[in-house]
């Protein structure tokens, strides 16, 4: 009996042991204890509308040139390194950033660097450019949006993101707010790592409500950087480098993202697909100074972003062309409208207010004419006499003169239009910016509402007059106003004069060589033909529920 008992206590002893060994064998086995964590190691992680992801350093070397695109890799977020996700919180994308030149003053520049002669209100910026510039290939820019610090807001998220620009540029700083539309809403991850589709074809470009009058002309600038700019200026290598600003060096991008939007109503999304349908089998000469063509400039990019396999720009006779669709946009210089008359010995030029410009010709038989003149006008020292009726003045009143011009132009378009095949449209004065809003030193939009500039506003009153005394009925394109907010949006001291930069040193300060009359590109003149197109999709709206 002993016996037994004692060999029964062994062998329940031996198998209790083995139980232990056997359970703790099991509980340090790899690849089965916290089998939930070591997939949730493995997973791939992605990017989602809902989650955001920290400190995500820029893939761009600090040596690339600006314009050039680093490789793009679909795995944008290694998989080896593991970072916590925070929720996403949305911010509102109409914060206004201040670009970091805000600070920069003239004892800045460099002393080393030849100064350029001062620019003259206005010149054209096509006459001294080197037309191989305009053909040459840029490589495309890569795509990035600097995203500017959140301050004061309740619901931005707790890390920041690093700020995309050129080296030694520091991250603009929210000082402002101002109210913004809910569609403008964007999520910060999608603001960081996503260039913004500009292509629209799916949506309906009607977005106006038949039979209801708009004024698109009245409203306010938003920041907006998911809708602007409409195109990379990469894409457009025919610029002149009157509006190349990016290429000329300028380092902040803040003043390409703003979008126009009307008090009123809801103005139609720019659609260059439909643009195209709807010029299909056209002709259309947009016909001015150089200010005008740079919105020629701008609505060729428009198109040819677009289709840039099927389209092209011939810079040096300035055309735009799309054999697809069977559509020729011209451009012509005619900074006065009126001819302009030189006297071959001392180069005296002479105004003569009673004759349009020999090129006129052109123009005939055209399915959308774009017209403009002013700036030129209000400086004294682009003529030197005034000619009507064979009689020539050493001296008249310019609103005079520039009343009669308009009046011959008038009388041009009511004899040699045909309304039932062209449209015309008579684009209103783009205004400079001196003094107290000086274009070199705005690094954003004015937004003082009640602000008014007073530079042509007589001439401006002519035009109005003018239309709205023609039998021929005439579009007035009033973009002054929106315009007058822009001083941010001008070439400045990232423009050239004969084809020279327009450097500031200290005895040349940017206020003796800014450009504050032309514009950059992408910039305002792209708002003036979203405003084309939305009057061409309001019309045809109207044309339809009328019939």
């Amino acid at each position: 009996m002993g016996n037994s008992t004692i060999i029964e206590r062994w062998w329940l002893v031996t198998f209790a042991s083995f139980i232990v060994v056997l359970l703790f064998f099991l509980n340090h086995s790899p690849g089965i204890n916290n089998i939930s964590v070591l997939q949730n190691l493995t997973m791939p992680i992605t990017a989602s509308k809902n989650f955001a992801m920290p400190n995500m350093q820029s893939p761009m070397p600090p040596n690339v040139i600006e314009n050039e695109e680093p490789a793009k890799s679909s795995n944008q977020f290694p998989m080896s390194r593991l970072q916590p996700c925070i929720p996403l919180t949305e911010t509102s994308s109409a914060q206004i950033p201040l670009s970091g030149l805000q600070n920069s003053k003239p004892s800045d520049f460099s002393d080393n660097v030849e100064p350029a002669t001062p620019s003259q209100l206005p010149g054209s910026g096509l006459q001294n450019s080197n037309p191989s510039g305009f053909t040459q290939k840029v490589k495309p820019e890569a795509s990035q949006v600097s995203l500017p610090e959140l301050q004061n807001q309740k619901q931005a998220t707790s890390f920041q993101l690093p700020f995309s620009g050129l080296q030694d540029t520091k991250p603009s700083e929210l000082t402002d707010k101002i109210e913004a539309a809910t569609s403008s809403q964007v999520p910060v991850l999608d603001v960081q790592n996503q260039e913004p589709s500009k292509d629209n074809d799916d949506e309906d470009p009607i977005t106006m409500v038949k039979g209801r009058k708009c004024n698109i002309f009245e409203g306010k600038w938003v920041y907006d950087p998911i809708a602007s700019p409409l195109y990379d200026s990469a894409m457009c290598p025919f610029f002149s480098d009157t509006t190349s600003c990016r290429r000329n060096g300028r380092p902040d991008k803040e003043y390409e993202k703003w979008r126009w939007e009307a008090n009123e109503c809801k103005i139609p999304r720019f659609n260059a697909k439909d643009m195209l349908e709807r010029l299909r089998g056209k002709r259309v000469v947009i016909v001015g100074d150089s200010i005008n063509h740079s919105q020629f400039e701008s609505l060729a990019c428009l198109l040819y972003s677009a289709i840039p396999d099927q389209s092209y720009v011939d810079a040096r006779t300035r055309v735009f062309r799309a054999e697809s669709y069977n559509l020729v946009i011209q451009s012509h210089w005619a900074e006065f409208l009126v001819e302009v008359l030189v006297n071959k010995t001392d180069g005296k030029k002479t105004l003569k207010l009673d004759s349009l410009v020999p090129t006129a010709r052109k123009w005939k038989d055209a399915d959308i004419m774009v017209f403009n003149t002013g700036h030129w006008w209000v400086n004294r020292l682009r003529w030197d006499w005034f000619q009507y009726k064979r009689k020539v003045f050493a001296d008249m009143k310019i609103e005079t003169a520039f009343n009669v011009a308009m009046k011959t132009w008038a009388r041009w378009i009511e004899k040699n239009v045909d309304t039932s095949k062209t449209t015309v449209y008579f684009r209103g004065m783009s205004p400079p910016h001196f003094g107290k809003h000086w274009c070199y030193i705005s690094t954003r939009p004015i937004m003082d509402e009640s602000y008014q500039l007073t530079f042509g506003k007589s001439l401006k009153e002519i035009v109005e007059k003018t239309l709205q005394g023609m039998r021929t009925p005439v579009k007035y394109l009033n973009i002054t106003k929106l315009s007058e907010y822009r001083s941010d949006a001008h070439s400045s001291i990232y423009g050239t004069k004969q084809g020279k930069l327009l450097i500031a040193t200290k005895q040349k300060p940017p206020a003796m060589v800014a450009d504050c009359s032309h514009w950059c590109l992408p910039g305002v003149p792209d708002t003036w033909n979203h405003l084309l197109y939305a009057s061409m999709v309001i019309d045809s709206s109207r044309s339809t529920s009328t019939s």
